[in-house]
């Protein structure tokens, strides 16, 4: 069996970040694999304007996306065999591509990472159906995705984490107690801000670090920019968040919905207790098992939670330690890399 992969790649990931992380670990068993990546180059943005005229799709700006999907289909259409597998690793940014099939051949494979909870564009809805076999990263998704999709063709595995990349600091102390937000997607931002505005009041001495882009942090968070105790950063490299993980004494990720977060996962493997809401594909990745979560919106309980990890460092420190193991156990990459060639096989069949 031979493998092709449709990747994107993100400015804001590092190699050791993305959902394309996949590619590196199934080529240590596979050499073969190939892949196909999303380039930001001129030449590139040239070749999908091009194709995106060809295709009749001049509306769409994304002409990286569409240039690869042209390669890709390239390469689809010269070397296509029914015992080799094709993922697009994307649905969410490559659904166009599947325009070109009434129901798309059960070998090519596509990940799907858009939340129960929001909207398709008709486009998008329009083509979920002529999907063949789909992965999720969160076991709702099976049943919703399989109504468009078909029964026994949707599976769920895990989204992974670079264990070797992302561990816990070596000593378990911590003389600031730093709690620490990243990103932007599927946050609840209005009960994150009610959070950090009580938490503040009530613990001057608590800091808070912000990973936000330089625009969310003018538009979104603009109520909390005076705060000294508050500091932001934005553009960091890998191994910069990576720093922030590791010396922070609590992940504060309020979640209005989700499949899957690479925050949490990163947190994890760097033992770092989460403080989130039991939305989405939350409980897929240890909440309400490894570490306690709470509802959406109800910020007594979430405040609650923060206070007796703030109190009780011997509790933190147990809860970060199962954090750990649990992604060690569960979601290192090598394990995610073989259940996803165990599920290609399952699904050509």
């Amino acid at each position: 069996m031979k493998i092709c992969y449709l990747s994107d790649t993100w400015p804001w990931f590092g190699k050791h970040q993305c959902y394309s992380r996949l590619i590196h670990h199934i080529k240590q068993v596979q050499p073969q694999t190939r892949a196909v990546m999303v380039n930001y180059g001129l030449l590139d943005k040239v070749i999908g304007r091009l194709y995106n005229l060809q295709t009749g799709n001049s509306w769409r700006g994304d002409n990286v996306f569409a240039a690869a999907e042209f390669k890709f289909s390239k390469n689809l259409g010269k070397a296509f065999k029914k015992e080799d597998i094709y993922h697009i690793l994307f649905f969410d940014t490559h659904y166009q591509l599947f325009s070109q099939w009434q129901k798309a051949p059960k070998n090519v494979i596509t990940t799907i990472h858009h939340p129960i909870g929001r909207d398709y564009p008709p486009c998008m809805e329009d083509n979920l159906k002529r999907i063949s076999s789909a992965i999720v990263m969160y076991s709702e998704g099976v049943e919703h995705f399989e109504k468009y999709i078909g029964k026994g063709r949707v599976k769920f595995i895990q989204y992974g984490v670079d264990t070797e990349f992302f561990f816990p600091r070596q000593e378990n102390i911590y003389n600031e107690r730093r709690l620490f937000f990243t990103g932007q997607n599927g946050r609840n931002t209005n009960m994150l801000k009610r959070i950090i505005l009580k938490l503040i009041n009530k613990y001057p001495e608590i800091k808070i670090d912000m990973l936000v882009p330089e625009t969310l942090k003018k538009t979104d968070f603009r109520e909390l920019v005076n705060y000294s105790t508050i500091r932001w950063h934005h553009n960091l490299s890998e191994i910069e968040v990576r720093g922030l993980y590791q010396k922070s004494y609590l992940l504060l990720m309020p979640m209005q919905d989700s499949g899957v977060n690479t925050a949490i996962v990163e947190a994890l493997a760097c033992g770092i207790p989460i403080i989130t809401t039991d939305v989405g594909g939350a409980r897929n990745y240890g909440a309400g098992t490894i570490y306690p979560a709470v509802e959406n919106n109800d910020d007594r309980a979430m405040v609650g939670l923060i206070e007796k990890y703030l109190s009780d460092a011997g509790w933190r420190n147990e809860v970060g330690k199962k954090c750990r193991e649990f992604a060690e156990q569960n979601l290192a990459w090598p394990l995610i890399a073989k259940r996803h060639l165990e599920v290609y096989k399952e699904l050509n069949t």
